[in-house]
């Protein structure tokens, strides 16, 4: 969970070299302890007679940007109290080094009083002061203006009357120390840039880690072979293909001739003779056939025009019954003519139609084949180019590999599961999956847009393992095919459970524990039951509630301090 890693060391070491130096500023002695007993070494004032020294009040805020610990004396009427004011910035766990300060208090009779500090004493600590004229409730509001934050905070002061009313309260408000605490100043937490992380609810999946590899779908990977043995060529409508080209299904890559015995080139000279015969025959008589179209369409609208002609006449008594039935003979006769013309037109197209037919399966469907034939290598798939395995002009023998054609569009997630993990896996679960350049990345497989593709069912006798397939878009093309991957399957869900980052855990003694901050520089040590981790979030079944805030960044030197609490949490002076 936590090993102990070259920066663990570097940690320790930095915090024993600040232990020392701390140990050497140690406060006055006179000076209020702090309610956890450690001596923080402010000036709080000396208590007059009769009355208890009073502990200092300590306050701790969160806001989104910034972390508030203020520790200030119990407030009394006439009395200048140092606001002892720490500020330190959550995003990066530094102290706030620069910009003004400014306390303001009202009263609820609208009288106020404020204080400002044009910056911070040292780093990360500001010194305000304030005399309060009459005792009651404060309405309070500490502004900071920074380059590195600009907040603002409200809280509430109260002011007592006298010395007595505040030991008093401070006796009414007194409380047993917490179990297991572990002070851990703001200096040293601010040298080390110690972030906390904030407890909360979340829906975590628990994961099964198997390997997996990236792989073209089926379907999405083909074979450009040669269809006969023969000299490669270049086609001559396009260059000779490259590595990385994009082809679509049936393009023409290369060509392959054929070295053809002297007899076969021979009939191959006769067969295409025998075509282009045909072809200029077939040429001749589609001239002859549109003339006769041509003819027999001249003749039937002359004889419809005579046959019109003689209707006219006869119907007006002018025309005979012979040339009635003369001009009704030669139009019949005119119509049957074209009607033969045409089907004379079909069948040239049609036998057409045939030679060409032919002339495809006898040389590639060249338009103009020369005597020594050249057949196509088409490509059979969409897709880009990944190897070309022969040259230009290179003899090559029928069916061998010449272009690799891959269609990485669609990708395959294919993961291997443990036979004895096959029973923790719902009926379609969810993955997530890292790649070895970016181990802190997981990606969603089906948020992706990707699918389960299946499950396998026969168990490979080897590995005794069983493919699980995923379906996922590789739109910007960085998932390659062979790509090693982790593949996170999902074996259960944790709905609404307190969740912490990874980095809170610390291992003690085999026991999981983290340190939720009590007060500003006071930690406590909690133990913890873990239950389902999922990319960077681990559940915490007991030992922590929603909304506790936890050392993040620095809980391994938060450690090291609460096996020497003395050493760690000494006392420092302002």
């Amino acid at each position: 969970m936590n090993r102990l890693s070259r920066t663990d060391l570097i940690v320790a070491a930095a915090m024993l070299t600040l232990a020392w130096g701390c140990k050497r500023q140690t406060g006055n002695p006179g000076g209020n302890p702090a309610p956890d007993g450690r001596n923080h070494g402010h000036e709080h004032g000396q208590a007059p007679a009769g009355v208890t020294e009073l502990e200092p009040v300590s306050v701790t805020l969160f806001t989104p940007k910034v972390e508030l610990f203020m520790e200030y004396p119990r407030l009394v009427v006439g009395e200048t109290a140092t606001f002892i004011t720490h500020l330190t910035v959550l995003a990066t766990g530094e102290p706030v080094r620069s910009g003004r300060l400014t306390l303001t208090a009202a009263a609820t009779d609208g009288s106020r009083v404020e204080a400002g500090v044009p910056g911070p004493k040292r780093d990360g600590l500001f010194t305000p002061e304030l005399k309060f004229g009459r005792a009651g409730t404060y309405k309070s509001r500490i502004a900071i203006a920074s380059p590195q934050i600009d907040e603002s905070i409200e809280l509430e002061l109260v002011v007592y009357p006298d010395l007595h009313e505040a030991q008093h309260a401070a006796e009414r408000e007194s409380q047993e120390e917490p179990a297991d605490t572990v002070p851990f100043l703001m200096e040293q937490q601010w040298k080390l840039a110690m972030r906390l992380a904030q407890a909360e609810k979340r829906t975590l999946v628990e994961r099964l880690q198997i390997p997996g590899q990236i792989e073209a779908p089926s379907g999405h990977s083909a074979l450009a072979g040669a269809p006969v043995a023969g000299r490669l060529v270049r086609s001559a409508d396009a260059p000779w293909p490259k590595i990385g080209d994009r082809v679509e299904a049936g393009q023409v890559l290369a060509l392959v001739e054929p070295a053809l015995p002297a007899t076969e080139a021979a009939q191959l000279s006769a067969n295409l003779a025998q075509f282009q015969a045909l072809e200029v025959e077939l040429l001749l008589r589609g001239t002859e056939v549109e003339k006769t179209l041509a003819q027999a369409k001249t003749r039937l609208g002359f004889a419809q025009r005579a046959f019109d002609r003689a209707m006219e006449l006869k119907q007006k008594g002018v025309g005979t019954d012979q040339q009635f039935d003369e001009a009704e003979q030669g139009f019949e006769l005119a119509k049957i003519e074209f009607g033969a013309a045409e089907q004379m037109k079909t069948q040239y197209e049609l036998a057409r139609q045939r030679i060409v037919e032919l002339r495809s399966q006898a040389f590639g469907g060249d338009p103009a084949p020369q005597a020594n034939l050249q057949l196509p290598v088409r490509a059979p798939i969409d897709g880009q180019i990944v190897s070309i395995v022969h040259i230009e002009g290179e003899h090559v023998d029928a069916h061998q590999e010449i272009f690799r054609i891959v269609n990485l569009e669609h990708v395959w997630v294919v993961g291997q599961i443990s036979e004895f993990d096959l029973h923790r896996l719902p009926g379609e679960p969810t993955a997530n999956m890292t790649v070895a350049s970016e181990p802190e990345r997981h990606h969603d497989l089906l948020a992706a847009g990707g699918r389960l593709v299946h499950v396998g069912t026969v168990i490979d006798p080897q590995s005794r393992t069983v493919p699980v397939r995923y379906e996922v878009p590789n739109r910007d093309g960085r998932l390659r095919a062979g790509l090693f991957v982790d593949l996170f399957l999902e074996t259960r869900r944790s709905l609404d459970a307190v969740a912490i980052p990874q980095e809170c855990i610390v291992l003690e003694s085999g026991q999981p524990i983290a340190f939720v901050c009590l007060e500003g520089e006071l930690f406590q040590k909690r133990e913890l039951e873990l239950g389902v981790r999922d990319a960077g979030w681990v559940e915490v079944k007991c030992g922590l509630e929603a909304g506790e805030r936890l050392a993040a960044r620095g809980a391994y030197a938060i450690h090291l301090a609460s096996q020497s609490p003395s050493t760690f949490g000494h006392g420092h002076a302002h």
